[in-house]
């Protein structure tokens, strides 16, 4: 079987180095070569291929470089009723953490891929609406002097699970608008940029507070996940502190919506 296209997506995906992996590949570069940044890109890439494949259908090359049990959970997520469709595509690897002393030397991998969920239960596949879905997966590597790379641990979960929150974007529907507007949907006013309604659900758990915050802005396409937190965080902090008073807070989000607002109609 030839490489499938989801192993073709991690060459293409970007590699990312943490700045305390490039100080040591720095410091271990004179004496270990093959520490650099090229050869441990090279063998993290090798590692998401292999699993790719083998999500796609053949785990020959995940077999040969993965220890039995990280191959398993790479595949079957760790009390989970799914497991990662064929055709993830992955669009990102971080090189998170290097320990450069021990032999063989360890690498911690992230990547991020795009893909859907597979049920072996017909009754929760329906239930699973969700799409396309983002997710993270981590691997662990041992890479030797000799230039052998091995996977001694890994696992996949959604980016929601990952962070701890859960993110949506979509459009405001008919009857929202209409609860919003109390008039019926009509055709989409021409104004520069689109009106984006996000709504973020929080937690302070020190002090079992709980509330949310929201805010408007007008982009002229949707926020992505990223960009939406750092948009209504200063909200959060602002309710966060109204509500508690000044101090060193942490909350975190429990979920964040962006919901694209129907426009209404001008009045001339």
């Amino acid at each position: 079987m030839g490489e499938s296209e989801s192993a073709r997506s991690v060459r293409a995906a970007g590699l990312y180095f943490f700045a305390s992996v490039a100080e040591t590949m720095r410091r271990a570069g004179a004496s270990n070569d093959w520490l650099s940044a090229d050869r441990v890109g090279q063998a993290a890439r090798q590692a998401v291929a292999a699993w790719a494949m083998a999500a796609d259908g053949d785990d020959t090359a995940l077999a040969a470089i993965a220890e039995p049990d990280a191959a398993h959970w790479l595949m079957h997520p760790v009390r989970k009723p799914w497991q990662v469709a064929p055709g993830p595509r992955v669009t990102r690897i971080e090189i998170r953490g290097l320990e450069a002393d021990p032999e063989p030397a360890r690498v911690r991998v992230a990547f991020q891929f795009a893909g859907r969920r597979h049920y072996e239960d017909p009754v929760q596949a329906r239930g699973d609406a969700d799409g396309v879905t983002v997710f993270i997966g981590m691997l662990d590597l041992e890479l030797a002097g000799s230039g052998s790379c091995r996977i001694s641990s890994g696992h996949v979960q959604t980016l929601d699970d990952f962070l701890g929150y859960v993110f949506t974007s979509r459009r405001e529907t008919t009857e929202e608008y209409r609860q919003r507007t109390s008039s019926s949907p009509r055709p989409r006013a021409l104004v520069p940029g689109h009106r984006f309604r996000l709504r973020a659900s929080f937690a302070e758990h020190d002090e079992k507070f709980g509330s949310s915050a929201e805010i408007e802005v007008v982009r002229q396409a949707a926020p992505d996940r990223d960009e939406a937190v750092r948009l209504v965080w200063p909200a959060v902090e602002a309710e966060t502190s109204r509500a508690l008073g000044e101090g060193d807070w942490r909350p975190s989000l429990n979920s964040l919506e962006v919901v694209e607002l129907r426009d209404e109609p001008r009045r001339d």
